[in-house]
């Protein structure tokens, strides 16, 4: 992610989709107490897939020894920018990737983690903490139990404090519906129900999400959502269900015991599945909805085919 460092200090700024620089602390993202840098002196803004700097001072900014004054300059890798006359204030361009946003230690000095798809914390291997997008919201969840994370509140993962930086930019929040209006997830069984095969199907393509374990997860969800509505629940309703009756559904399936580490780990890999699909995928992570003890298929549509025939849907 784009990021500044100080030529001095050797102190790492980690860039905001728009980034203040001046000596109001109250008013900038970065504070600098130089006397001849102004309240606002810059801004370091995302637009257009690139970083522009943005001179608002009385004495200017230079970048690479040009003289910026009250106007725009694309800034790149590399480029070292002064903000005052005192070398203090020359920071080199280290990174100028789009801006994402990231866990900031409070316990270590420039320990970043960038959030770009769903995290398991502390490891893959042994998750107890996930972070992921709904609809361009990050979610946090323990034990089960999700909830929305709020920019610049703390986090405890781990026994390590985090805080949390939400940075994106209006173009990443729009969600036209397009793409997900009409979608559906089609699941084709095989006779013996031993192969699950899941498709996305929207109205410009059919994307195929493949045959794989946590297929089996996924349908015994869709199947209890189609119960659910046969029997006319109210669509926030449909679909959930006990945690503790899923594991045994899927030991059975499986023919091996099944825990609730497993079912963490698989729901967070079908979220980094989800989250992979280029351009809108992340519209469509949040196919698994938690609450406490309590789980189901969120989506709205799907299919279920088995032996070429429809044996179950719920579609537009």
């Amino acid at each position: 992610m784009a990021n500044l460092q100080n030529l001095i200090t050797k102190e790492i700024v980690y860039l905001t989709a728009q980034h203040s620089f001046g000596r109001n602390a109250h008013i900038c993202n970065t504070s600098l107490s130089e006397i001849d840098i102004s309240q606002l002196h810059a801004i370091i803004a995302w637009k257009s897939n690139a970083w522009y700097l943005n001179d608002q001072s009385r004495n200017g900014t230079l970048v690479d020894g040009k003289f910026i004054n009250n106007n725009s300059l694309k800034i790149n890798t590399g480029n070292i920018i002064q903000f005052g006359s005192n070398e203090i204030t020359q920071w080199k361009v280290i990174d100028t990737k789009p801006p994402s946003s990231y866990l900031k230690s409070l316990d270590k000095p420039n320990k970043i983690v960038e959030l770009v798809s769903s995290h398991a914390f502390p490891n893959e291997e042994n998750p107890n903490t996930f972070i992921y997008p709904v609809n361009d919201i990050w979610t946090i969840e323990k034990e089960g139990v999700s909830e929305k994370m709020n920019s610049y509140s703390s986090y405890t993962i781990n026994g390590e404090k985090h805080l949390f930086i939400e940075n994106r930019t209006i173009e990443d929040t729009m969600d036209m519906g397009f793409s997900t209006n009409d979608a559906f997830f089609e699941f084709t069984l095989s006779s013996d129900e031993e192969h699950i095969h899941i498709s996305l199907i929207t109205k410009n393509q059919t994307i195929d999400l493949g045959e794989r374990i946590h297929n089996y997860i996924l349908l015994a969800l869709v199947r209890k959502k189609l119960s659910d509505n046969k029997a006319e629940y109210k669509e926030p309703d449909q679909g959930w269900m006990d945690v503790n009756d899923l594991l045994e559904e899927l030991s059975k399936e499986l023919n091996k015991e099944i825990d609730i580490y497993y079912l963490n780990l698989k729901i967070h890999r079908i979220r980094k599945l989800m989250l992979d699909i280029k351009s809108y995928g992340h519209l469509f992570s949040n196919i698994i909805e938690r609450r406490p003890g309590e789980i189901r298929f969120s989506h709205p549509y799907f299919k279920i085919i088995k032996e070429e025939k429809i044996i179950g849907e719920i579609t537009p």
